[in-house]
């Protein structure tokens, strides 16, 4: 379910699929990011050594690791935020009433 403070801004989850980015707008760097956060979320078997050496073509390797640390945090924060059902704040700007499906 979409909250108010997002509707009209974001494609509903059943169309919202990892893996569909429109990259055309992207430079090939931000592309190859977008590609690793994808495959993180989606399984993170699926960074294996070729998808390395394509990252390393476009980063250096520290900045491999931040955008692995950074992608692994909002993934456990993801994760976190659905296993606990939390909520908006109630003096939040988002609309509270997240429903979770049971």
């Amino acid at each position: 379910m979409r909250t108010a403070a997002v509707s009209g801004e974001v494609e509903p989850k059943e169309v919202c699929i990892i893996g569909h980015v429109d990259e055309s707008g992207l430079t090939a760097r931000e592309a190859a990011a977008v590609r690793l956060a994808e495959r993180m979320a989606r399984d993170p078997h699926e960074v294996d050594d070729g998808f390395f050496g394509g990252l390393r073509q476009h980063f250096t390797d520290e900045e491999i690791v931040e955008m692995v640390f950074a992608a692994s945090i909002f993934n456990w924060g993801n994760k976190f935020n659905i296993t606990m059902r939390l909520d908006a704040a109630p003096d939040g700007p988002y609309e509270q009433g997240m429903q979770y499906p049971d």
